[in-house]
């Protein structure tokens, strides 16, 4: 997981696994960004290649950290599995999902 902020967006890339392993840890990032007022975030699933049900909950989990602060979260570049999984579990209509890193950045102007 890499963690990089631009102006005030800050993008995180995932791994390409997105698991139990690496939930907490998001999660745990997340709040550190929402203490220091770090409210803008993208999460870049593009290199991603597998998200269970724990990757699930840590981006609910750090979306509700972000909302309780006025801030926001977007996905961008998720895989054909990660698409369907979103879609099976209805979190396509929680999320703004876009194909990009560069269209998920841009929907924060």
């Amino acid at each position: 997981m890499q963690v990089q902020t631009s102006n005030d967006v800050t993008l995180i890339t995932m791994d390409e696994r997105f698991d139990a392993t690496v939930a907490q840890k998001l999660k745990d990032t997340v709040r550190t960004l929402a203490e220091r007022s770090q409210l803008k975030l993208v999460i870049d699933l593009s290199n991603t290649r597998f998200i269970d049900s724990s990757g699930c909950g840590a981006l609910v989990a750090s979306l509700r950290v972000l909302m309780k602060n006025k801030g926001d979260m977007k996905i961008a570049g998720p895989s054909a599995q990660a698409k369907s999984l979103f879609h099976l579990t209805r979190l396509h209509r929680v999320f703004e999902i876009y194909d990009t890193v560069p269209d998920a950045l841009q929907s924060f102007s």
